[in-house]
């Protein structure tokens, strides 16, 4: 289908590139100009760039003759850059009359009349600005010699530079009205185009919907595939094409790389419908598929030029589908015939539609009949086969649906039948199920009433469970307490870095003489709780309650890097509660406990020991030392180890005590928390 719609566009702008003016010495007036005055040949050409080569007067007899279409082969010391220069002659007629100068070219072109620059046109080797070339309107001043001189720039010529390229540009001059009037063709053309490919895509979906219903008939994806394909090879490739005229025409490549992909990929999927329908090696569907990936791999990999390669491939594949449907018209396979009277209805339409052609150009009759007529015919020529092909599809999908009624008549019959046998089993049932019914609920009632009390039991286990469960966290972290559920036992783990704080009420002796044995222990009872809501809040583990002291520890069984502020936190706030408690008792006029800290970081182990009893518990140098910064710690005072002082110092201020002697372990570096900084 892409090789006839290439080869009717070929046919009209050669045809179009025959009716060049190349009488050099003719008079041209209004008539002509209405007719349009194409000026393509008997140029002269000389390759460089001289500014004076645009003078009016400049003697270019020695210049080349040239067309303004030419390759390599043509002018081959092209490098790029060269200029054109050609005299006309006008009679009276001319002057004054609206001219519009109207040029397509492959590269930028800048024109100049009689030496007065006048134009520049963008090449089409860039479409984006191309699109914006509009025709220069202007009038001739005075009849006779007129000179044009022409700049052709190619920019790209040494990135592309072949033998074959072709190069060049197309000048005429017209009048306004022959403008619009082409410009309403070439549009017309281009919405013909356009709307040839949105019917591809839409028998595209409507195949595509079909295979959705029945997807057994896998021939329907194919198909769907090949019309997606097509229509946009045509809008990506044609489309662009038919946006210029027929003028523009021999400067566009329609085989780009999109185009071409999904040229060949709509190759293929005509390939394996008729494969699907006619053929049952599918071989050579293998090895055509493999070949065209190949060529596609080249053509995206290395160089667009190895296009040719995946064209070629893709019309040795419209080829095989011909012949496979050829062989199955033959040998009278069900539809083979329809599509073959669609492939002999494309070309035949083609055929004719080339005649007409060179009959309209022949006799310059293009009008919107004519146009109409041209269009009809490229319809009836590309959708010949499609259409072959779907009403073979659907004739194919009318027989499946047949078939499927037929076989649901029997299913009917069957059902009858079958219905008839169930209702005598089951007038025979029902007496036995009104028995096993009865039976049925009297046993639902016993089970409702066991499950009823099995629930009960259920309950009262469960929250049994979450008592035992929630005494245990209240003795032991969270992951200690699961790894003691889970294996009887809890491993002993080596934490590198923690922070521990010891408590401790001073002046106890003196508030127990003061006070009975239950008021002493509900004091107690009150701070430690308060404690342990602090410690909680900032989720520091507390360790245990010695006597009057309380000993927590932050780090573990989660590992934190910030500890030593956190546990410095909890101390601050420990302290504060211990402040805001004893204004409380001073206003009561009673006794009241006063506090001091010890808090020091490092290495410890931490688990559980015994079998009986379990508590968690922490060990090691590092814990002693707490205790002796606890022991040398003042009244409401917070006192700190070195070590801690060194992870927290850029958190709080400290006053540095010097280094004093504690028991067992020599002279230690000590500091007061004073404030907190961050």
């Amino acid at each position: 289908m892409k090789k006839i719609i290439l080869f009717i566009i070929i046919l009209w702008a050669n045809l179009l590139c025959s009716q060049n003016n190349s009488q050099a010495t003719k008079v041209f007036t209004v008539k002509d100009l209405e007719n349009e005055i194409k000026l393509n040949n008997d140029w002269k050409s000389q390759s460089g760039n001289t500014i004076l080569w645009k003078e009016k007067d400049f003697d270019d007899t020695n210049w080349k003759p040239l067309t303004s279409v030419f390759s390599k082969l043509k002018a081959p010391d092209f490098n790029g850059d060269m200029w054109f220069r050609k005299n006309i002659i006008i009679d009276s007629t001319l002057v004054n009359v609206p001219v519009a100068l109207q040029v397509f070219s492959k590269a930028e072109v800048k024109i100049y009349l009689n030496g007065t620059h006048i134009k520049n046109f963008k090449g089409l080797n860039n479409e984006v600005d191309s699109l914006k070339n509009k025709p220069l309107i202007f009038v001739f001043n005075k009849p006779g010699k007129n000179i044009f001189a022409l700049h052709y720039k190619d920019s790209l010529f040494n990135k592309t530079k072949t033998t074959f390229q072709t190069e060049g540009f197309k000048f005429s001059l017209l009048s306004v009205d022959k403008y619009l009037e082409k410009s309403t063709y070439s549009n017309y053309l281009w919405l013909a185009t356009i709307a040839i490919g949105f019917i591809f895509i839409t028998l595209g979906v409507i195949h595509l919907i079909l295979f959705g219903f029945y997807r057994k008939f896998i021939s329907n994806l194919f198909f769907a595939l090949f019309n997606l394909c097509s229509g946009c090879s045509i809008l990506f490739g044609y489309a662009k094409l038919t946006q210029f005229g027929f003028d523009g025409m021999a400067f566009l490549n329609p085989a780009n790389s999109i185009s071409v992909t999904f040229s060949v990929i709509g190759s293929l999927a005509i390939s394996a419908t008729v494969n699907f329908l006619f053929s049952k090696s599918k071989l050579r569907l293998i090895i055509l598929s493999i070949l065209v990936g190949f060529s596609l791999l080249l053509m995206y990999s290395f160089s667009g030029n190895f296009s040719f390669l995946a064209s070629i491939f893709t019309t040795i594949i419209l080829l095989e589908s011909i012949i496979i449907v050829l062989i199955a018209a033959l040998n009278k396979k069900p539809g083979a015939k329809i599509i073959a009277i669609g492939l002999v209805c494309s070309f035949g339409f083609a055929l004719l539609l080339g005649m007409c052609v060179g009959i309209f150009f022949a006799t310059k009759s293009f009008n919107y009949v004519t146009i109409s007529i041209l269009i009809i015919l490229g319809i009836l020529s590309f959708f010949s086969i499609p259409f072959a092909m779907s009403a073979y599809l659907a004739s194919n999908f009318a027989a499946v649906s047949r078939k499927l009624k037929q076989q649901l008549k029997q299913v009917n019959l069957l059902s009858n039948q079958t219905l008839k046998h169930e209702q005598e089993r089951k007038a025979l049932l029902e007496n036995k199920t009104f028995f096993l019914e009865t039976e049925v609920k009297e046993r639902t009632k016993e089970i409702e009433t066991q499950k009823q009390e099995i629930e009960k039991q259920q309950h009262a286990l469960l929250k049994e469970k979450q008592k035992s469960e929630d005494l245990l966290l209240n003795i032991l972290p969270k992951d200690v307490a699961d790894e003691l559920k889970e294996s009887g036992e809890s491993k002993v783990k080596q934490f590198n870095s923690v922070s521990i704080l010891f408590s401790d009420f001073i002046n106890l002796d003196s508030v127990s003489q003061q006070l009975n044995s239950q008021e002493l222990l509900d004091e107690l009872n009150f701070c430690f709780q308060a404690f342990d809501h602090i410690t909680t809040k900032h989720q520091i583990e507390k360790i245990k309650t010695i006597s009057y002291s309380y000993m927590a520890v932050s780090g573990l069984p989660l590992e934190n890097e910030n500890h030593a502020k956190k546990m410095i936190e909890v101390a601050i706030e420990m302290c504060t509660f211990i402040e805001n408690y004893q204004t409380e008792r001073k206003k009561q006029n009673k006794p009241y406990f006063e506090i001091k800290i010890g808090i020091n970081s490092g290495e410890v182990v931490a688990g559980i020991v015994g079998i009986k009893k379990f508590a968690y518990d922490i060990w090691g140098d590092a814990v002693n030392t707490a205790a002796r910064m606890k022991a040398k710690s003042e009244n409401g005072r917070i006192n700190v180890g070195h070590t801690t002082y060194e992870l927290a110092k850029n958190y709080f201020e400290f006053t540095y005590r010097g280094e004093i002697e504690i028991k067992g372990k020599g002279f230690a570096k000590m500091y007061f928390v004073e404030t907190k900084t961050v």
